[in-house]
């Protein structure tokens, strides 16, 4: 029934007065039915004039008040209903406002609980000790309290819809996050890979380009190949479109661990599995196998892809390098946060042998 708050053009709060606030004010009319049966007097025309003139510039004040206690307000336009009570108006309609205005103001809703309550029993003491016509000031108790309660329903509403307005921006803000990481991270794999496979393809073409120019001449084409193939993988990663097959990537990772040097040695066959599966698998396949060729120094490398009992998709790539203490670069923090996101697991072990990596992921809820 009152008001709600705002922003100015500086962006600073100030109250702005809801739709309804000033609609309710066509209430006012009630104070003056009587007189359709008793013709008033000039001086009750000009008191009720008075009285409703401060009546309305109290109400419009507490209306437009921003994080001001409103008391005063509500005990001025309790005292200038009883100032009209003389003359032959229904002056608790007055009344009925500073109920409506007590719920909709006061933000400690106990608070404006026991302001209703007091003002019903101002109005009963009231009407008592001035010795009033009932109907007057009975009229005042029930519509304020039907007000009163109304405008308590109408706040929590209001304050229920800024909450769930408030939780939908953190929902929105926390998806915008979460995608923002995931194509960091697919990004940080593909062009990891991308780029270590253009790097290792272009050191080979340079040492073939005296000794076998035709042999140079394919390695610089998979060069190219690389790099378009990139750019397709990363227009695909920052759209969302994830459909990367298992058994494609373990080729790929042949191929590259081959242009590298190194010896691939891969278990078949390769088990079918779920899309979603096969897609987080492999883009943990090619962070691996690029992490490989890039930091083991090693001259063999291990691919085996499994199902245990439980149905669950297993990738274990391992090799013969330097091994030690591994330190987590994104690269892993990513393939992690991947395949934890997929309800999967990470394992890294790494000693004098070499390294070993085992990703699992469970079989997902169908």
């Amino acid at each position: 029934m009152m008001a709600a708050e705002g922003r100015d053009a500086a962006g600073r709060k100030r109250p702005r007065l809801a739709a309804g606030g000033l609609v309710w004010l066509v209430y006012l009319i009630l104070y003056f039915v009587p007189w359709l049966f008793e013709r008033p007097g000039l001086e009750a025309v000009a008191g009720s004039a008075i009285g409703l003139g401060l009546f309305l510039i109290v109400y419009l004040d507490a209306a437009f008040a921003a994080r001001r206690s409103v008391l005063p307000h509500i005990a001025a336009i309790t005292l200038i209903g009883f100032a009209l009570s003389p003359f032959s108006a229904m002056w608790s309609v007055v009344n009925v406002f500073a109920a409506a205005l007590a719920a909709a103001k006061i933000r400690r809703r106990r608070t404006a609980i026991a302001t209703l309550i007091g003002l019903q029993a101002i109005l009963v003491v009231g009407g008592l000790a001035l010795r009033l016509p009932p109907v007057g000031w009975l009229c005042g108790i029930f519509f304020g309290t039907m007000a009163g309660l109304g405008s308590l329903v109408q706040a929590d509403l209001e304050r229920k819809n800024r909450q769930l307005l408030a939780a939908q921006e953190e929902v929105r803000a926390l998806a915008a996050s979460a995608e923002r990481e995931r194509i960091a991270r697919d990004l940080h794999d593909l062009l990891g890979h991308t780029l270590t496979l253009v790097a290792v393809k272009a050191e080979l073409a340079s040492r073939l380009a005296a000794r076998d120019p035709g042999a140079a001449r394919r390695e610089m084409e998979g060069v190219a190949e690389a790099a378009r193939s990139g750019l397709a993988e990363v227009r695909i990663a920052v759209a969302g479109m994830k459909g990367a097959s298992l058994a494609v990537e373990i080729g790929r990772a042949k191929r590259m661990l081959a242009a590298a040097g190194l010896e691939a040695d891969i278990g078949e066959p390769v088990p079918k599995s779920d899309p979603e599966r096969e897609a987080v698998m492999a883009m943990a396949l090619r962070e691996a196998v690029t992490n490989v060729i890039r930091h083991a120094g090693a001259s063999r490398c291990t691919i085996e892809v499994a199902t245990d009992a439980e149905e669950a998709l297993q990738l274990r790539v391992s090799d013969n390098g330097r091994g030690g203490d591994i330190r987590e670069g994104s690269g892993l923090q990513g393939m992690r946060a991947r395949l934890s996101a997929a309800g999967g697991m990470l394992e890294l072990e790494s000693d004098g042998s070499g390294t070993r990596l085992v990703a699992r992921l469970a079989k997902f809820a169908s």
